[in-house]
C-alpha cells in the first residue's frame, strides 16, 4: 500500500494541544509501519485552519490523485483534513473516484459502506459545529474588547508599540515619520513622491520592508492616528464601527480631515481604463538613458468638451534620471507607419508568425520542466525531513521558497496556454501588406505585430513642440 500522510497544524493546536508536526509525522509513520505500508508522500499545511479547501499543500495532494502516486490518504484525526462536511463530501468523493483510500490513524471508520459514511459525517458535523462555535465565541470577543477600546490585533501599526496585552503606546520615531507623511501630503507631495523620499532616506517599514505606494496610503486613509480604532473594516462590514479616544492620537484630526480631502480629489486627476493597449509597451526605449517608456492617459478639457490622451513616458524620469519629455502616442504612431512603408514583408510574414509559435512551445517546454524538478525536490526534502537529516524549520523553509517558484511557473504557464487558445488576429497575409493596412487596425492588433515582428525601438524628441517631427526613431531592433 503506498501511502500519502497528510498533516495540519494551527498555531494554537501545535502550542495547547500536542498536534505539533513532529508529534503527527512520528505518530504517523508507526501506524504506517505496523500496517506493512509504504510512506511515498507528505503534505505538510501549517498555521492554516481547516475551515475550507484553500491550503495549498491540500491542493497539491488532492492534484496528485490524477497521477496515481499514492492508493491511501492517512491522517492523524479527520479533523486534521477537513472541519466542513460538504468539503469532506467533496474529498470523499475525489478518493472514491480515483480508488484511493481515506484512514485516519486514531479514529475507525470505513468509507466504503453507508453506515461508515454516515458515522464519518458525523464526526465531521461535530468538527464543522465546534470550529464555528469557536469562531464566534473568539469573534464575540475580539469586537466586544475592540468596543472596549483595546487593541486585538497581534501587530500595532506603524507609529506604536503594543503596551500589555491589549493597549497600544506612541512609538516616538515611528510616529515622527507618520507626522511627517502627513505634512509631505498636505503639501503637495503624492503617495509615489512620500514612498520614494522614505526610500531615498532608507526608512524601513514595521516589518522592516522598503516603502510602496500601498502601506503610505493605508497610512494616509487610518483613522487610528487621530485616536481613533475602527473595527470590521474590511470584512463584515454591515458591523463596522468606530472607538473614538482609544489610543493616543499622533495626527490632529483636522489635518487627517484635510488629507482624506485632498485623497478624494485627487482620485478623479488620472483616471486609468483597464481596457487601454499601448502598442509600443515594453518595446519603446529611451534614446537617452535606454530605460522602458511606459504608456499614461490623461484627461484634457478643451472648450468644455474632454479628451484622453495616449503617450509614453521614460520611468527614469520619475526618479530625476532622465530629461526625455513626454511622447505622444499619436506622433510615435505616424514616425512608426513611415518606417513601415520601407519594410518588406512579403518572405517574412509567416516566419514571423512561426517564430512566436516555435518560441512560446520553447517556453512551455522549459517551464513544464522546471516544475517537474521542482516536485524531485520536494520528494528529496521530503524524505531528508522523514528522516531527520533535516530540521522542521528547514524544511518548511525550502518548501515555501519552492512554492514560491512554483506559483510564478504556474502563472507563465497560464498566460502562454491563454495566448495559445486565442486565434492570431493577424495572418502572415495581412503581415505582407501591413504598411497599406496599419490604419485600419485596432489598438490589441498594432501590438500584437509590433510584440511579433520588433524587439525594440530606440525612442528621442528633439524639443517640447506637439508636432509629429518631434520625435524621432533612431533605431529598430527586429526579432
Amino acid at each position: 500500500m503506498r501511502v500519502a500522510i497528510y498533516i495540519r497544524v494551527s498555531t494554537n493546536e501545535q502550542v495547547q494541544e500536542g498536534y505539533s508536526i513532529k508529534a503527527q509525522r512520528m505518530k504517523l509513520e508507526a501506524y504506517a509501519v505496523s500496517q506493512g505500508w509504504d510512506i511515498v508522500q507528505y503534505y505538510v499545511d501549517e498555521g492554516l485552519s481547516a475551515k475550507d479547501m484553500n491550503r495549498v499543500e491540500l491542493k497539491r495532494m488532492l492534484g496528485s490523485l490524477d497521477k496515481d502516486v499514492f492508493d491511501c490518504v492517512l491522517v492523524y484525526r479527520l479533523d486534521r483534513l477537513t472541519r466542513s462536511v460538504l468539503d469532506l463530501y467533496e474529498m470523499i468523493k475525489l478518493f472514491e473516484k480515483h480508488d484511493v483510500k481515506f484512514k485516519s490513524a486514531t479514529e475507525v471508520y470505513d468509507t466504503t459502506t453507508a453506515t461508515g459514511r454516515l458515522f464519518v459525517t458525523l464526526i465531521a458535523s461535530l468538527a464543522q459545529w465546534e470550529r464555528e462555535n469557536t469562531g464566534e465565541r473568539i469573534s464575540f470577543g475580539m469586537e466586544q474588547k475592540a468596543r472596549e477600546g483595546k487593541w486585538v490585533s497581534n501587530t500595532p501599526p506603524y507609529g506604536y508599540n503594543k503596551s500589555g496585552l491589549d493597549r497600544l503606546e506612541i512609538n516616538p520615531i515611528e510616529a515622527k515619520i507618520i507626522k511627517e507623511m502627513y505634512t509631505l501630503y498636505t503639501s503637495g507631495q503624492s503617495i509615489f513622491g512620500i514612498a520614494k523620499n522614505l526610500n531615498q532616506r532608507k526608512v524601513k517599514s514595521k516589518r522592516d520592508y522598503s516603502w510602496r505606494q500601498g502601506p503610505v496610503r493605508y497610512i494616509l486613509n487610518n483613522p487610528v492616528y487621530t485616536g481613533t480604532i475602527r473595527y470590521n473594516y474590511r470584512k463584515n462590514k454591515e458591523n463596522y464601527f468606530e472607538i473614538e479616544n482609544a489610543v493616543p492620537a499622533i495626527i490632529e484630526k483636522d489635518t487627517f480631515n484635510l488629507v482624506q480631502e485632498i485623497m478624494k480629489k485627487r482620485s478623479g486627476f488620472h483616471p486609468r481604463s483597464a481596457t487601454s493597449s499601448y502598442p509600443f509597451s515594453k518595446i519603446a526605449k529611451c534614446a537617452r538613458c535606454g530605460k522602458s517608456l511606459s504608456g499614461r492617459q490623461s484627461k484634457i478639457t478643451r472648450n468644455e468638451k474632454s479628451y484622453t490622451s495616449y503617450s509614453y513616458y521614460c520611468q527614469n524620469r520619475l526618479l530625476g534620471l532622465c530629461d526625455l519629455p513626454n511622447v505622444s502616442e499619436n506622433y510615435l504612431d505616424y514616425q512608426f507607419q513611415k518606417h513601415l512603408s520601407g519594410w518588406d514583408l512579403t518572405e517574412h510574414g509567416d516566419a514571423i508568425v512561426n517564430e512566436s509559435l516555435i518560441e512560446s512551445e520553447k517556453l512551455k517546454d522549459e517551464y513544464e520542466k522546471e516544475l517537474s524538478e521542482i516536485e524531485k525536490r520536494r520528494s528529496k526534502w521530503q524524505y531528508a525531513w522523514a528522516n531527520e537529516k533535516i530540521s522542521d524549520e528547514d524544511f518548511h523553509q525550502r518548501s515555501r521558497e519552492e512554492l514560491d517558484r512554483e506559483k510564478k511557473i504556474k502563472l507563465e504557464l497560464e498566460a502562454l496556454y491563454l495566448d495559445s487558445d486565442k486565434s492570431t488576429s493577424i495572418s502572415s497575409e495581412e503581415l505582407k501588406d501591413i504598411s497599406s493596412s496599419w490604419g485600419r487596425l485596432t489598438q490589441a492588433e498594432k501590438k500584437q505585430f509590433i510584440q511579433l515582428s520588433v524587439k525594440e525601438i530606440i525612442i528621442n524628441k528633439t524639443n517640447q513642440k506637439r508636432s509629429k517631427d518631434s520625435i524621432i526613431i533612431e533605431d529598430i531592433t527586429f526579432n
